[in-house]
């Protein structure tokens, strides 16, 4: 499949928007550059979704829960951030048909990463998630070996504009923030 070329020097918004939502690769947009990755495996996928399932199962009727859709972090015209974060609780005031999601209307973001995942995304994403005001995100980690398989909290601190670490979790992920959740993680990584 060839894609199409940007309209200048960069990728802009209505570039990336153009795109056929039907790729077989996922696509971001990071600082006006089209970032290419891989179709994610099954496993990352079954996790996100049940995972989204649970979230969605807890949260008040002011939220609604999606997995990979669009997020509007920057809207910088010469580089423009937007990113499809596994998991997206947003306003239940963002209309679902349109896209993407601006970043005020998001609460929390989920990201599942393997143990292929790189390093740099690792902590590029977050930093991405952060700046745009973003106030929790989730790093699921799914290596499936006991005790590996974990889901690390974080809040943004309004004072250093990044994120803290708010918790690990192994069996339960227990919070109060952005909402009360209980989720059981043997019923999302397991039968």
């Amino acid at each position: 499949m060839t894609l199409p070329l940007p309209s200048g020097d960069t990728w802009t918004r209505a570039d990336y928007e153009a795109l056929p939502e039907d790729l077989p690769v996922r696509v971001s947009l990071i600082h006006g550059e089209l970032v290419v990755s891989p179709r994610p495996r099954p496993i990352h996928q079954r996790i996100a979704r049940r995972l989204a399932t649970r979230i969605e199962d807890a949260a008040p009727n002011a939220w609604q829960v999606d997995t990979d859709v669009d997020v509007l972090l920057d809207d910088d015209e010469l580089e423009p951030v937007e990113i499809a974060p596994d998991i997206v609780v947003y306003s239940s005031e963002h209309d679902p048909c349109e896209r993407p999601i601006h970043a005020e209307s998001v609460t929390l973001v989920a990201e599942v990463v393997s143990p292929s995942t790189k390093r740099k995304d690792r902590r590029m994403q977050p930093a991405l998630y952060a700046g745009a005001g973003i106030r929790h995100y989730w790093r699921v980690e799914t290596d499936q070996t006991a005790p590996a398989f974990a889901v690390y909290t974080y809040e943004l601190d309004d004072s250093s504009g990044a994120y803290v670490a708010t918790g690990v979790h192994h069996d339960r992920v227990t919070a109060t923030q952005p909402f009360a959740l209980d989720i059981d993680l043997k019923s999302v990584r397991e039968r």
